[in-house]
C-alpha cells in the first residue's frame, strides 16, 4: 500500500473538511508534507488558536474498495507499529465493517462524507463525527447505491453461499443476471469493505454477516415483496403449520419458521414462534385454505406475500421448504415483530458451518 499521491490529494482535502467541521471555530486543521525519512509523505496537524500544533497525524490515503480489506488492515497495523506519530487513514467513504476494524486497530480515520474518529493519548484527543449511511455514487461511477430489485437480491443470495474465489461471470451465471449487474454491486460492496476483490475483479472474500446487514438497509419484507397480507391464525400457529403440510398450494417458509428449519438438529430457537411468514403465489387462496382471519400488522401472527422474485417459489416442491438463508435472515430483521435474536443465532450457526449456507440455492 502506498502513501499519498496525486490521486489521493482530493481524498485528504475532503477528509480535512470533515475534520474541520467538528473542531471549535478557533481551531484549525492543516495538511503539510512530512520531513524526509519520516516514514510518511503527508502529515495533518490540529492547530490551537495561538498557532500551536496540538497533535500531528501521519496520513494514509486510499480510495475505498481499491485495496482488499484484509491487506489494508494488515498494512495499517504495521504502519501503527512503525509510525512515530498517531496514524490517520483517509478515504472517500468508510462503511461500518471497515470503521469497526480501524477502531479495533487504534487507527484514526476520516472520510469525505463526514465519518471521523480521531483518537490520541498524548495529548488526550477524541473527535468523532457521523457521515453517510451508504457509499455515495460519484458522477462517473456505475456502482449500485441502493440495494434493491430482483437482480441485487439474486446476487446477494449467491454471494451468501459462494465459496470464494469466484469470478464476475461465474457469479452472474449462478444468479441468472448480467455480468454488468454483478460488477456494479461488487463495486459498492468492495467500497464498503463487505467483499474483497482479486486482481481480475472477482470476489476473494465475502463477509456474510455484513452482507446481510447492508442489504437490510434497503430491503424490507413488506416494502420489497408483493400482495403482503396480515392474518390471525384463530387456532394457533402449531395448528396452522400442521395444515400447511397438507395444503394444496405451494409455500416457502421465511422468518422464524424457516430459521428453525435451518438450525442443526437439537438446537432450539432462542425465542418462541410468534409470527409465521410465508411466500406463496396465491396469498388470498392460501389464507382461505389455512383458515386465517384478516388482521392488521400490529395484531397479526401470520404474514403472507408473493415474493418480488418468484424464483424463490421454485423451492416449494413437496411441502413447505425454507427460503434461501440470506432471505430468511433479511426477513427476520425486517418483518413485523422483527427478531434480531433469532437472526443472530442463525447467522452464528451458519458462520460456524459454511455448508449450512450452501444447503439452499
Amino acid at each position: 500500500m502506498r502513501n499519498v499521491a496525486s490521486g489521493e490529494s482530493q481524498l485528504i482535502e475532503r477528509a480535512l473538511r470533515s475534520i474541520a467541521d467538528l473542531l471549535p471555530e478557533s481551531w484549525s486543521v492543516r495538511e503539510r508534507p512530512a520531513d524526509a525519512g519520516g516514514g510518511s509523505t503527508e502529515l495533518i496537524d490540529l492547530v490551537t488558536p495561538d498557532g500551536e500544533v496540538r497533535i500531528t497525524f501521519d496520513v494514509e490515503a486510499v480510495r475505498s474498495g481499491s485495496v482488499p480489506t484484509g491487506y489494508l488492515m494488515s498494512a495499517l497495523r504495521e504502519s501503527v507499529r512503525q509510525a512515530p506519530r498517531p496514524l490517520l487513514f483517509v478515504t472517500d467513504y468508510l462503511g461500518p465493517t471497515l470503521r469497526r476494524a480501524l477502531i479495533d486497530a487504534r487507527v484514526s480515520f476520516a472520510d469525505g462524507t463526514g465519518w471521523v474518529h480521531l483518537a490520541a493519548e498524548d495529548p488526550l484527543v477524541l473527535i468523532t463525527g457521523e457521515g453517510a449511511s451508504r457509499s455515495p455514487r460519484s458522477g462517473r461511477s456505475a456502482a449500485i447505491v441502493r440495494m434493491n430489485g430482483v437482480a441485487v437480491g439474486r446476487i446477494i443470495r449467491q454471494l451468501a453461499v459462494a465459496t470464494p474465489p469466484i469470478g464476475v461471470r461465474a457469479l452472474a451465471d449462478r444468479a441468472a443476471v448480467s455480468p454488468g449487474s454483478v460488477s456494479k454491486l461488487l463495486a459498492t460492496l468492495a467500497a464498503e469493505g463487505i467483499v474483497d476483490r482479486d486482481e481480475r475483479g472477482g470476489v476473494a472474500v465475502v463477509r456474510r454477516r455484513e452482507l446481510v446487514q447492508r442489504w437490510t438497509r434497503d430491503y424490507a419484507f413488506a416494502r420489497t415483496n408483493v400482495d403482503v397480507g396480515y392474518y390471525i391464525a384463530p387456532r394457533g400457529l402449531d395448528r396452522t403449520l400442521a395444515r400447511l403440510q397438507a395444503a394444496s398450494l405451494p409455500a416457502v417458509l421465511t422468518g422464524s419458521a424457516a430459521a428453525r428449519r435451518l438450525l442443526p438438529d437439537g438446537v432450539v430457537s432462542v425465542v418462541p414462534l410468534r409470527l409465521l411468514a410465508l411466500y406463496t403465489d396465491q396469498p388470498r387462496a392460501m389464507a382461505a385454505e389455512l383458515g386465517l382471519i384478516d388482521a392488521d400488522p400490529a395484531t397479526a401472527n401470520v404474514v403472507l406475500a408473493v415474493p418480488a422474485d418468484r424464483e424463490i417459489l421454485a423451492a416449494a416442491d413437496g411441502g413447505p421448504t425454507p427460503a434461501p438463508a440470506a432471505i430468511v435472515l433479511a426477513d427476520l430483521l425486517t418483518l413485523p415483530n422483527r427478531s434480531d435474536a433469532e437472526a443472530e443465532q442463525l447467522i452464528d450457526v451458519l458462520a460456524r458451518d459454511d455448508e449450512g449456507w450452501g444447503d439452499r440455492p
